[in-house]
């Protein structure tokens, strides 16, 4: 009967241990870069908005006094290269921009290195079949501050 149990509960901490670490966040950036680039594709899944989704499940949700996006990359992928390639809703050929590591996290801006903008990807936010990148920026609703969050899925 011990016997029995114990191996009912060293069954339990094994299963337990095994699901915890299946969905677990990326630890340093070089974690995060290796599962970005595992994923040939990655698909658009929500949009937020200082917090608040304006587009989810594929359809975008009006906020009141948010701002609203008609032009967003559906897809990405993130190459071992450093390139950073998207498709925006209804058009074929790619946008091109560099992902590169920084000691904290990745950063994702031109590809010609000008401009200000950049996205961040902090580790915590990728996960094996998941990511999300993140900005702030005047340019959306001047002079006010907006934070925007992409969150990628795996394409099936």
């Amino acid at each position: 009967m011990l016997f029995r149990k114990i191996t009912v509960f060293m069954l339990l901490v094994v299963t337990g241990a095994y699901i915890a670490s299946c969905d677990r966040p990326a630890g340093t950036p070089q974690e995060a870069a290796e599962l970005l680039t595992a994923v040939p594709e990655w698909k658009i899944d929500q949009i937020s908005v200082n917090d608040a989704v304006t587009f989810k499940d594929g359809k975008m949700t009006q906020q009141f006094g948010s701002i609203d996006f008609q032009r967003y990359m559906e897809t990405v992928r993130v190459k071992k290269d450093g390139v950073f390639s998207g498709v925006f809703k209804g058009e074929s050929k790619s946008f091109l921009l560099k992902w590169q590591l920084t000691p904290q996290n990745i950063t994702i801006s031109a590809a010609d290195g000008g401009g200000k903008g950049e996205w961040i990807v902090r580790p915590v936010d990728v996960r094996k079949d998941s990511f999300v990148m993140k900005t702030q920026s005047t340019a959306y609703d001047y002079p006010r501050m907006t934070t925007i969050a992409l969150k990628f899925k795996a394409a099936q």
